[in-house]
């Protein structure tokens, strides 16, 4: 494993170490690596993070390559805005980086950086044209030592931030889309590579595919605030959830703190989700504008003007994958994106944590010898439970958990979010 204590102090060596712990918790076992190089298709947050763990490790330095086209940015949100606090560490840990680099490559600067310390809460009705508020409750404290929860970051300059900082480690990159296994075997830097899946396209070095049974609406954009700054129940370096109940489920809100070098006016995010079952009866296009009305509408509520709707809304429709059992990879094969990708996507902010989470235990299983289906199952069987568990509040029990909501939100949160504070928080 890696000596961080050599190379960071600080806070950053309690991330560091953070991580090593989990590493060491999690994965059960050692046994001789069967690889003596990886290629990896894909150029995502958790196929870099495997990419840069792996490439730190005297087995495999100099022989880990990544396929991918290069990261194209665009100002419009495409996939999750929230780095988790917890995400930061493992991002860390696998680029050999520090917490201000992340942030300057990022976000532009590290000065008072788009983080919150706190979440709350609240029922957001609707009342003719207009928004009001319930009653707002913490659902997650700041912290005695101050760690922080979350950052509010375009999905986009991530990826591209991490392709920077990676650049820096043994890695090699090829600007090409990969077309099959024999395809990415051809770039290999060993004999007997480990072939990494880490796109979109599940069969593409001979995984499985099985048609979604549930999907995932999510509306996004980036808010400008006026002069006059935002308005309760928004309250600075703390992110707040107004939940909508509506025809027979919840939709999620979700308001951070958010800085884009490409949407510099820009410092407030909001988003809403919702899942629905592949087989309901819906109207797609009806479903988004009535989504963007509603985020435009609670974001009013609260003083936030979306910033460029044209160039910066994000709409999608996107499958949700089952919360049980993953397929395992074939021999020679990692199937990585079917691991991290387990659960409902967008509602929870869980995305980039578990993408990267999933990226560096992986690479660690591989580099000690064990099978890193079974590691990353295990490592991220907490939040894949916590995301199943948000799916039933919001969708099976939602009169409920409006209720409940309404008449005490911090009672309504307590479990899992609020107990699952370590799932989100730094270590430092």
């Amino acid at each position: 494993m890696q000596a961080p204590e050599r190379t960071v102090r600080g806070a950053d060596l309690a991330r560091r170490t953070s991580v090593r712990d989990f590493l060491n918790k999690t994965i059960k076992g050692r046994g001789t690596c069967a690889y003596d190089s990886a290629v990896i298709a894909g150029n995502g947050i958790g196929a870099l993070a495997f990419a840069g763990w792996l490439s730190q490790s005297p087995l495999f330095e100099g022989k880990v390559t990544v396929v991918a086209p290069p990261v194209v940015e665009s100002r419009r949100l495409i996939n999750g805005v929230t780095l988790r606090g917890r995400a930061v560490d493992f991002m860390s840990a696998a680029l050999d980086t520090t917490l201000d680099d992340i942030l300057e490559v990022m976000s532009g600067s590290t000065d008072t950086p788009p983080v919150c310390y706190r979440q709350t809460a609240a029922m957001a009705l609707q009342r003719g044209q207009s928004w009001r508020f319930g009653r707002r409750g913490q659902w997650q404290n700041g912290l005695p030592d101050n760690r922080p929860i979350a950052y509010g970051l375009r999905n986009s300059r991530v990826v591209g931030g991490m392709r920077e900082l990676a650049s820096k480690l043994a890695i090699e990159f090829v600007d090409e889309k990969v077309e099959s296994a024999s395809h990415l075997r051809s770039f290999s830097a060993g004999r007997h590579p480990l072939l990494v899946n880490a796109t979109t396209v599940p069969t593409l070095i001979g995984g499985e595919a099985k048609p979604p049974k549930r999907m995932v609406f999510g509306v996004q954009a980036p808010f400008i605030v006026p002069e006059r700054g935002v308005s309760y129940p928004l309250e600075a370096e703390t992110a707040f959830a107004p939940v909508v109940r509506r025809a027979g489920t919840i939709d999620v809100g979700y308001f951070t703190p958010f800085r884009d070098p490409l949407s510099p006016r820009s410092t407030w995010y909001g988003i809403y989700a919702r899942v629905v079952d592949r087989n309901a009866t819906f109207n797609k296009d009806a479903e988004l504008r009535i989504m963007t009305e509603q985020l435009f509408g609670v974001a009013a509520a609260m003083n936030l003007l979306p910033d460029d709707p044209a160039e910066t809304l994000g709409r999608a429709f996107v499958p949700a994958s089952p919360w049980g059992a993953v397929a395992p990879s074939a021999p020679g094969t990692l199937e990585l994106k079917r691991h991290y990708a387990s659960g409902a996507p967008v509602f929870y902010a869980d995305g980039m944590v578990t993408s990267l989470a999933g990226g560096v235990v992986g690479a660690e299983a591989v580099i000690r010898g064990v099978n890193p289906d079974d590691a990353i199952r295990a490592a991220l069987r907490p939040w894949r439970r916590h995301n199943l568990l948000w799916f039933l509040e919001t969708n099976k029990i939602p009169l409920l958990s409006e209720m409940l909501v309404r008449a005490n939100p911090a009672a309504a949160m307590a479990y899992p979010h609020t107990a699952g504070m370590n799932l989100w928080a730094s270590a430092a």
